[in-house]
């Protein structure tokens, strides 16, 4: 720490052993006291003229005025005073001069991911997975605290009927990671609060009656209770630690080891059984009977992956249907639309003249193939649109017993390459449908375009008869 803050702390620390009293918070320590001597004075009326880093403020108050401490203000051993100090504020961190305002800290519902004070020592230091408590280095500016794994959230598991809410929302900060070479009373308050939040997320229910928090884990029956300030809890937080680690980070299916557990510590409860042993037998116990539990629930399990498999594979056979279904539709509509060039040969073949007939079926065809084609195009996304929402129904009652990846190669992927066939077959049959109804519309209106006169023979008087109606030429004379 620089020299100035150095003298600073050193003051702080000479009042405090005078007998002044210390209230630290988060955000500044408030000293009330008296001062030793008039050198004591002038030094802190320094201080509050040119405040030392880190610190933001010093205020040196006189209660009897109503007003500031000021320089050249004569010194009275029997004046009492009141310095406040403000203290750095950095995200993530809290800073304490005396680690004997940890414990207080600690008792709030939420704390930072980062606790120092300026009287802990390096052996002291330790951590947790959401909590770093260490020395404060005055000359160091505070970095930002590294990042925190997700939340450990209990208060979905336990029934909490306290006002002020006795179950905490993140139990990272009482999972130790790293203990300290040497005890403090700042890790014996740690150590305290940790043992009384970690039962208070196994337990299955906790409640405040006469002023007393309670918690009790219930196996209907038989039911466990202990007071939340029992002073056996601190003892039992190495075993308290193990069954939270077991039911919150050993996978996915958090409810039923909660729920394996608070019954088990139910059952394992014993007239004078210390707390440790019987955590560890409900620990033991429960391991057992998830295993069971996994056990039994792996027949259902593999029954739910065959069905799986066989609807994954309905489901690929139906899409990959509907493309074939669609091109048995093209050649289909193909027979409807060589209707017209049937008519026309047959009509040419017996001299029939029906050309308005025949360029009719010309564009009634076009009409025909374009309108089924669309139908068929809307029907189709439709149905598609209704599979993959049926998909996403079943897929999710079996997200926690199949990975991504083997979601990815049994269902995901073979959908994915018959959409993909089927849209690779809508565009080529696109094109070829195009082609068509442009050629169908063309012959039609070539037909209603391509009418020449039959061609006729002049008379005697200069008319002429059409060739269809003249008289047979008559035969010469024998």
């Amino acid at each position: 720490m620089t020299s100035s803050s150095a003298h600073l702390v050193e003051r702080v620390r000479e009042l405090v052993a005078g007998g002044a009293l210390a209230d630290e918070r988060v955000d500044a320590l408030v000293l009330r006291g008296r001062l030793s001597s008039a050198d004591a004075q002038t030094a802190w009326l320094g201080f509050a003229d040119d405040v030392p880093s880190p610190f933001t403020s010093v205020q040196v108050y006189n209660p009897a005025l109503g007003g500031d401490l000021l320089t050249g203000d004569v010194f009275d051993s029997a004046r009492e005073i009141v310095i406040t100090l403000g203290k750095p504020a950095a995200e993530g961190c809290a800073f304490f001069i005396f680690q004997s305002s940890i414990p207080q800290y600690l008792t709030r519902r939420t704390v930072l991911a980062q606790v120092a004070a300026s009287d802990f020592n390096p052996a002291q230091a330790f951590r947790t997975r959401g909590l770093n408590v260490a020395p404060w280095n005055l000359e160091l500016p505070a970095g930002p605290p590294e990042a925190l794994p997700d939340a450990i959230n209990p208060s979905r598991y336990v029934r909490d009927f306290v006002p002020d809410r006795e179950v905490a929302t993140d139990l990272n900060p009482w999972i130790l990671v790293a203990a300290p070479a040497a005890s403090s009373a700042a890790y014996q308050a740690w150590e305290a609060v940790a043992a009384r939040r970690l039962l208070g997320g196994l337990v299955s229910r906790v409640w405040l009656e006469d002023g007393q928090v309670w918690l009790q884990a219930a196996a209907t029956p038989p039911i466990y209770r202990i007071k939340a300030d029992d002073h056996a809890l601190p003892g039992a937080r190495p075993q308290l630690t193990e069954a939270a680690s077991w039911v919150f980070l050993s996978g996915t299916d958090i409810e039923a080891r909660h729920l394996l557990f608070s019954g088990e510590l139910a059952r394992a409860s014993r007239p004078q059984q210390d707390l440790a042993t019987t955590l560890a037998q409900a620990l033991e116990a429960a391991k057992a009977a998830y295993e069971a539990h996994v056990q039994s629930s792996s027949r259902e399990t593999l029954k739910a992956l065959a069905d799986l498999r066989k609807t994954v594979i309905d489901e690929t056979q139906k899409v990959a249907q509907r493309a074939q279904d669609l091109a048995a539709t093209l050649w289909r509509d193909l027979a409807v639309s060589a209707a017209p060039f049937i008519l026309k040969i047959l009509g040419d073949a017996t001299k029939t003249p029906g050309v308005l007939v025949s360029s009719l079926f010309y564009f009634a065809a076009a009409a025909f193939i374009g309108l089924s084609f669309v139908l068929q195009w809307r029907i189709n996304a439709s149905f598609f649109e209704s599979q993959a929402s049926s998909r996403r129904s079943w897929m999710q009652s079996l997200y926690s017993y199949i990975s991504v990846r083997e979601r990815e190669e049994i269902a995901e992927a073979p959908i994915e390459q018959a959409m993909k066939n089927y849209r690779e077959t809508r565009g080529v049959l696109l094109v070829v449908y195009a082609l068509l109804i442009a050629a169908l519309v063309a012959f039609g209106v070539h037909t209603l375009n391509d009418v020449t006169p039959s061609p006729s023979k002049p008379t005697a008087t200069g008319e002429t008869i059409p060739a269809q109606i003249q008289a047979p030429p008559s035969k010469p004379p024998p």
